[in-house]
């Protein structure tokens, strides 16, 4: 049985020296992974539109991100 990869902190490190990229942790009943979460700006509405098969929580955990940028964006403009 081969070994499972091992995570590259310095592939993570390049990565999230991009501004718009975060690292998160993903956990399933046989492991875990290294995911990087990008994120772009957009013209429109302010509206959240997420794509991809996922959980309630990661669902949450972005709608909380986009009210918490909201907020300071507002607190940081005006």
């Amino acid at each position: 049985m081969s070994q499972p990869p091992r995570f590259d902190g310095k592939e993570a490190a390049e990565r999230v020296a991009t501004p718009g990229v975060a690292v998160g942790l993903v956990w399933t009943a046989v492991g875990g992974e290294v995911q990087f979460v990008e994120a772009t700006t957009m013209i429109g509405k302010g509206e959240l539109h997420l794509t991809g098969q996922l959980g309630d929580v990661i669902k949450e955990s972005a709608q909380i991100a986009l009210t918490w940028v909201s907020r300071v964006y507002i607190e940081v403009m005006f």
